[in-house]
């Protein structure tokens, strides 16, 4: 999977250059800060309103024992949907994190700037497109 990720990256961006990149503007700052709270307030209501489904499932809730087996595969569908949730949430935070000691759009591995493209799409990335894809294939 990660071969293929490389490869559409590559096919897709080319031989992108970090170089092109630049520093992001204080109002390319302040619209991405804007996503990434919107982005927390979506995923912090998402996981409350989900929360209920992590509760056991009831014996005495159920007709019968396939009714309890289809409660408890949608219950571990719902509980790996919360998790995903739950790791997204942490990026937003330590984005916001980087955004008050910042070094929000900085990759925190090769500390060159990450595009704002890539913010508007991901604003929690941490990485640079190059780095990313270097994780992914590694």
């Amino acid at each position: 999977m990660a071969r293929t990720l490389a490869a559409w990256t590559a096919r897709c961006i080319g031989s992108y250059d970090n170089s092109m990149a630049e520093l992001l503007t204080p109002e390319q700052q302040d619209e991405l800060a804007a996503d990434l709270d919107a982005l927390r307030e979506s995923l912090e209501s998402l996981l409350a309103a989900t929360a209920d489904g992590e509760k056991p499932v009831q014996l005495k809730d159920n007709k019968g024992r396939l009714t309890r087996m289809d409660e408890m595969h949608n219950q571990s569908i719902l509980k790996a949907n919360r998790n995903v949730t739950k790791n997204r949430l942490q990026q937003v935070n330590a984005a916001l994190q980087r955004i008050a000691g910042e070094t929000y759009g900085e990759c925190v591995e090769c500390a060159e700037p990450i595009a704002f493209a890539r913010l508007k799409a991901y604003p929690e990335a941490s990485l640079c497109l190059e780095c990313k894809s270097l994780s992914e294939t590694s």
